[in-house]
């Protein structure tokens, strides 16, 4: 079997690079970069721009228009998340304390049966390989929409909690947060 894939020969491509200064701030560089006239071969064309950014100072939500259409602001995101310099946007726990009535009242219905179900359904989207809990839940949540709806996704997170605690799974990452730890089997 050939892996290999040809893919269209670009024109032109932008490079865009974080480098951390010695203050703790941001350089962000960007290379315009287009082939040459050797197939497969690139030359550098011009070397754009770059802008420095105090620390802390580099945000996607805060910057002008023209540098987000300047860098590209889904480039600029994937960069910084990639560096580990976006800041986590859901710092709260995946606990229950903003639920609605409605909700709370939704999940006091739930059978002990409806309860083993759900706890089933996601001990079955489970094996030996971590997986996010946000993932599990969504794909059980997606799987009988119509049976459970109202049940919100902290109740399920809640239950691959316990399943955790009674030693079906084993997880790692920050148990309370869905979308920051992962499970799997216990091995």
């Amino acid at each position: 079997m050939n892996s290999y894939q040809p893919y269209p020969i670009r024109r032109d491509a932008v490079l865009c690079s974080l480098a951390e200064l010695p203050d703790g701030g941001l350089r962000v560089v960007l290379d315009d970069l287009r082939q040459s006239d050797t197939p497969g071969q690139w030359k550098n064309h011009v070397f754009v721009t770059f802008k420095d950014y105090p620390a802390g100072q580099l945000d996607p939500a805060t910057l002008p228009k023209e540098e987000l259409e300047a860098f590209g602001h889904y480039v600029l995101v994937r960069l910084l998340a990639i560096n580990g310099c976006l800041r986590d946007t859901d710092e709260r726990s995946d606990n229950d304390a903003h639920l609605t009535d409605q909700a709370r009242q939704n999940i006091a219905a739930l059978t002990s049966e409806d309860i083993a179900s759900i706890d089933e359904q996601l001990f079955s989207l489970c094996d030996g390989q971590f997986r996010k809990i946000a993932y599990i839940v969504g794909m059980v949540m997606s799987l009988q929409p119509k049976c459970r709806s109202g049940i919100p996704d902290v109740f399920y997170a809640r239950r691959v909690r316990m399943l955790v605690e009674r030693g079906m799974l084993q997880a790692q990452g920050d148990l309370t947060r869905m979308g920051c730890c992962e499970v799997r089997v216990r091995q």
